[in-house]
């Protein structure tokens, strides 16, 4: 059983749950380091790291030493990691199934938002699963979803070419980003 209020109580920043499952700052971080054995005790089973690129990261040992399985799914707008977003993709979206898992890019914000954003729109919508809340794209504090939309419309064109056609109609397309920039509002 996971549970996500012994996580939350350990007081990570920017902890919160989503999709049965938590998102915060990065745990490989000596800052951290701390939180390790109570969100292990509370049932972590996997890390989800969407740092683009930390060679000299801890993250894939701290989750061996403890037993939690590792998954790199690096966020970026360029063709490359979007390429790559796109392949890794059908396997993102089973662990995010599966629950139990800790999401995160460096700050817990930015990268995540667009992680679960893309998850949601190319994915959970058709599941009927309600959107993500958006924590680091909020306009009241001066951010707007510009970013989470480049990599969307990125994504989208990758997998029109790649596959030959598009992954939904344009105009559903369309609607679901403007529930996320609707989120941001929120």
């Amino acid at each position: 059983m996971f549970n996500i209020e012994q996580i939350i109580q350990t007081g990570i920043p920017d902890i919160a749950p989503v999709y049965g499952g938590v998102r915060g700052r990065t745990i490989s971080s000596h800052k951290q380091a701390y939180a390790w054995k109570s969100i292990v005790a509370a049932g972590l089973r996997q890390v989800i790291d969407l740092r683009k690129d930390y060679s000299a990261d801890r993250y894939p040992e701290l989750c061996r030493q403890y037993g939690v399985d590792y998954f790199h799914y690096p966020i970026a707008p360029d063709r490359e990691t979007i390429a790559k977003m796109v392949e890794l993709f059908p396997e993102f979206c089973q662990r995010i199934d599966q629950g139990s898992f800790y999401i995160a890019c460096a700050m817990g914000l930015h990268r995540t938002d667009i992680a679960l954003c893309t998850y949601w729109v190319f994915y959970a919508a058709d599941k009927g699963i309600a959107p993500p809340p958006i924590r680091g794209y909020r306009l009241e504090e001066g951010r707007d979803t510009d970013k989470i939309m480049r990599v969307l419309n990125a994504f989208y064109r990758f997998v029109s070419e790649k596959d030959g056609q598009d992954p939904m109609p344009i105009k559903v397309f369309k609607e679901r980003k403007r529930v996320i920039d609707e989120l941001s509002k929120m």
